[in-house]
């Protein structure tokens, strides 16, 4: 016992004695001209690789425990040269201080012809310099922060921006923008600097769920135009900058799985996608074909249930310069198959409300939806410099989304054969939906300087965007519930309803030409320089774009066989001799209708521009852009029909301006003016009638595009690498809005239309916090949106007569999809030599309108609605990362309500799930979390 004693004391007082002759060696990393602390760096004892740190977010690092001894310490940091200090650690002194002050590499400084930057073109400290150096308003996520954080699609990363909130689709996922409260058909996307077009068969607007957010080098939302960008942008403008050609070959490898937390509370059911019938019977055998109920398959009605199926995700990227860095070659590829889980509820609300615009409904839907979303991406880049002062690239990007999706619905009605709570008919729905989006594209761009201060870029530009809908259909069965004398419940055998059987398909085909030429005449500098003018730039070029859009749309309408008018009971199997059509029409389909389309649209654009220094503190950019546009488009419907085809052309003038004032080398102060313009989506001007799942639709041809003045100002200050403070404000006014709405429609009800309705303002407050104090960072954003609009809204009372009136009033409201408050808060912790990150992020999404009403104070409204997220990653042994991220840790409800005194929540009226007495609830969704657990190889 006493030996091991002596043991323990003689090992504490050798610890002791090591830790008072060990040294901590302390100090800062800085670029020697800015004197900005560089992120990352690495300082390794030359001969003892162990002994070393990584700097911090300021730039500093600590050594700890170092024994007496001669060290020489090694700097690198990529774009910089390296640089070696030697140091004496002795007995006497048990801290020592470091600095570095590190020199760009010359050699990388060069890398700057090719667009990249010695910072590194995926890097946080990039990201900020382009924010800062930009002409216009813009914000940027780097890949760097895009890969710690929680979202793995583009659309789910864009929540994270400042300014800019997303629509979900029915899996809970972000599939559009909202940016600062302006609808996603006032923004459009952009790869690379190119428009590209859309899958969605009724709009322009891209999903931006196809996009995975592992391809990116950087994604930027610009807020401000400038002429020499295409101009119907209000909100502004999505840019995903993809992985380029880096002069370090990268060999980069992902592999994840994960699951969805909901189905391991019920289960994920699934159809066989193989049983769907990818072309419908009037394309196989002519729209003139009789088709019979046994031409139509009906396995896609079988349903398998599987527990908690695993989420699968992949990515690969590999690039490499060649012939001396002038030949570059990038290829990235992303696979992800996840499985989504949504429960909901839904009040099917009726067409007409009660006197006092009281709202009715007709149904409540109780719903299960089981979505497997398979997302695949590749996109290759080629890039050769053949000189100093010429370039040459060519792009390519291909990316899918197949949805197969299923859904189970309990229909509950309220008005047939009900007699109280728990009463009427009930049907049971299950629908099959198959989905397949795809986007492709091909850009060939040359760079060129001639004679030093001419430069001229071009783009020849091929895209291809499609959606293919095959059969989509839904089963339906009936029974009714009732009481007996006793107050027992009696329920009837189940029977078949309708069954519709839809196809769908469209295309959206662009080719484009893009040139743009710039001249910096030394002359004129010399010319100008009494008058404090300097670096001016001229500049001037033009686009070139012809679309063609096409529609394909049939519906055949499926009827159960009846004995004498009575539906016999249901055996279990859904088979062809259980229906028959409704009419010879229907058993033709519907392919002589306006659903069926090609619509055509060309665009020419040229601008002017010039951009100069004054006083060597303010950057002037102005100029003018037009834009001339021809829209035709030609239904199938017979020469009779008064919207068989159609055209409209119109030309738009859009001047800008932006200022910028740079106070000194880490402040600006920006003002932007931009007039710009949105365009209908194509669909919206063809006079079709599709009748929706809950209302009819229809189009408008007589719709106008919409024009907007846009104004900002904003101060931006950078004290560090990363940190920054953003502060702007922003004001529009923006004629002939589009939003869709209701219509009365003759004796029939209302129906959804897109209406132009007048003037509407916006205006808000941006603001943006970034600090980092050592490992520790923090990041918020908090925008403030208020629009306004009045329309036209009716009113439903009994005059003094007691008969039914309606009148007309007008009501202000904000704009559909925008929320007054949108906040983001994250928090990180990164110590660079342990390879450790954490992330928590919150982000909130104020209430906002998500659909119009024609009648006053029935718009449904979105409930403000919070989202936590966590994610870490964990280096092990240099080149392997160890990640895991959770999303929707709170499980956050997605609530649509009606903000009015609620009326069903007691007495013969009451309705499921109402716990408000001052709104009426209308929908309830819940997503369930979502758990990924991964590892990344980086060579």
């Amino acid at each position: 016992m006493r030996s091991i004693i002596k043991f323990i004391i003689l090992f504490v007082l050798f610890f002791i004695v090591q830790t008072i002759s060990a040294a901590t060696i302390q100090g800062h990393i800085k670029d020697v001209e800015t004197q900005e602390a560089l992120i990352g760096a690495i300082i390794r004892e030359k001969n003892q690789s162990h002994i070393g740190a990584a700097t911090d977010f300021d730039g500093g690092f600590i050594i700890k425990n170092i024994p007496t001894g001669e060290y020489t310490f090694i700097v690198g940091h990529l774009g910089y040269l390296h640089q070696s200090k030697s140091i004496h650690i002795t007995n006497d002194m048990n801290h020592y201080t470091l600095n570095f002050y590190m020199v760009h590499d010359t050699l990388t400084a060069e890398v700057v012809i090719t667009g990249s930057h010695s910072y590194g073109a995926e890097s946080d400290t990039l990201a900020r310099k382009t924010e800062q150096n930009a002409d216009n308003v813009i914000n940027v996520v780097s890949a760097n922060t895009i890969q710690i954080l929680p979202d793995i699609t583009v659309a789910n990363v864009l929540q994270r921006v400042s300014g800019v909130s997303i629509e979900r689709s029915s899996n809970g996922d972000g599939r559009y923008a909202i940016v600062r409260g302006m609808d996603p058909r006032y923004n459009y996307t952009l790869v690379n600097g190119i428009k590209i077009p859309s899958p969605d068969n009724k709009n322009r607007y891209v999903p931006l769920d196809l996009f995975p957010a592992d391809l990116l080098e950087r994604l930027e939302v610009i807020k401000a135009l400038t002429p020499s960008m295409e101009g119907d942008a209000i909100g502004g403008v999505v840019n995903m900058v993809m992985k380029s050609a880096p002069y370090t070959p990268i060999f980069n490898v992902n592999l994840a799985t994960g699951y969805s937390q909901m189905f391991f509370d019920r289960s994920y059911s699934k159809f066989d996608p193989n049983s769907i019938q990818k072309t419908s019977l009037g394309e196989i055998h002519g729209q003139d074909y009789q088709a019979s109920t046994y031409d139509f398959n009906y396995n896609n009605f079988t349903y398998h249930n599987i527990k908690a199926p695993i989420n699968g995700i992949a990515g690969i990227t590999l690039a490499k310069r060649f012939f001396k860095n002038k030949f570059g070659v990038v290829l990235a590829g992303s696979y992800q198959n996840t499985y989504r889980a949504t429960n909901s509820v839904f009040f099917n609300p009726n067409t007409q409300p009660l006197p006092g615009n009281v709202p009715t409904f007709d149904d409540i839907y109780l719903r299960q939806y089981s979505t497997q979303l398979t997302r695949g991406g590749v996109h290759s880049k080629l890039d050769y410099q053949i000189n100093k002062n010429h370039t040459i690239s060519l792009y390519n990007v291909y990316l899918q989304m197949n949805e197969l999706q299923t859904r189970h619905t309990i229909d509950t009605a309220l008005s047939i054969s009900r007699t109280g709570t728990g009463t009427g008919n009930v049907y049971l729905l299950d629908r099959s939906r198959f989905q397949k989006q795809t986007i492709y594209n091909t850009t060939l761009q040359g760079n060129h300087t001639l004679a030093g201060t001419v430069k001229i870029n071009w783009s020849a530009v091929y895209s291809l965007a499609k959606s293919n809908l095959p059969d989509w259909s839904e089963t339906s069965l009936t029974k009714n519930v009732s009481k007996d004398a006793n107050g027992n419940q009696v329920i009837t055998p189940e029977t078949l309803g309708y069954l519709p059987r839809r196809w769908q398909h469209n295309s959206d085909e662009d080719k484009s030409g893009y040139l743009n030429l710039s001249w910096s005449p030394a002359s004129l500098d010399l010319a100008l320089k009494k008058l404090a003018v300097s670096k001016v730039e001229l500049s001037a070029g033009g686009m070139y774009r012809h679309k063609t859009r096409d529609n394909y749309y049939t519906e055949y309408k499926l009827t159960p066989k009846s004995n004498g008018g009575i539906i016999p009971p249901f055996d279990g199997a859904f088979t062809p001799d259980k229906y028959l059509f409704i009419s010879q029409a229907a058993s033709q389909g519907s392919p002589v209708n306006p659903n069926t389309y090609v619509c055509s649209e060309n665009i020419l654009a040229y601008y002017g521009q010039i951009k100069f220094l004054l006083f060597s503190k303010l950057q002037v950019l102005s100029g003018v852009r037009i834009e001339n546009t021809l829209q035709k488009f030609e239904t199938v419907m017979p020469s009779s029909f008064a919207g068989k085809s159609g055209s409209i052309s119109y030309t738009d003038m859009l001047p800008s301006l932006h200022l910028k004032y740079m106070i000194n080398s880490k402040q600006n102060l920006r003002f932007s003016y931009f007039k710009s313009i949105s365009r209908p989506s194509y669909f919206e001007i063809i006079p079709y009638n599709i009748q929706g799942e809950y209302f009819t639709e229809a189009g408008n041809p007589y719709l106008k595009h919409t024009q907007a003045k846009n104004f900002d100002l904003r101060y931006e200050f950078f004290p560090k690498a990363l940190d920054q403070i953003l502060v702007g404000v922003f004001y529009k006014n923006i004629l002939n809005p589009i939003e869709i709405a209701y219509v009365k429609s003759g004796t029939s009800g209302s129906l959804l239309q897109p209406q132009n309705f007048g003037t509407a303002t916006n205006y808000g407050f941006e603001f943006v916090f970034t600090k980092f104090f050592g490992k520790i960072g923090f990041t918020s954003n908090y925008t403030y949106t208020n629009s306004s609009i009045t329309t036209d809204k009716a009113y439903y009372y009994r005059d003094d007569n007691n008969q039914l009136t309606t009148s007309t009033v007008r009501q202000t409201r904000p704009l559909q999809g925008q929320s007054k408050h949108i906040a983001n808060i994250s928090l990180l912790y990164k110590n660079q030599t342990k390879g450790l990150e954490i992330l928590l992020a919150y982000v909130y999404t104020g209430r906002r309108i998500v659909q119009l009403s024609p009648y006053k104070d029935l718009d449904y409204w979105q409930k403000g609605m919070s989202q936590l997220d966590f994610s870490f990653e964990k280096t092990i042994k240099k080149k392997f990362t160890f990640y895991a991220k959770i999303t929707n840790i709170l499980n956050s409800p997605l609530l649509v309500e009606i903000m009015q005194p609620n009326p069903y929540r007691s007495g013969s009226n009451v309705l499921y799930g109402q716990t408000r007495d001052d709104r009426i609830l209308v929908q309830k969704e819940y997503y369930g979390q979502n758990y990924l657990l991964g590892i990344r190889y980086k060579f």
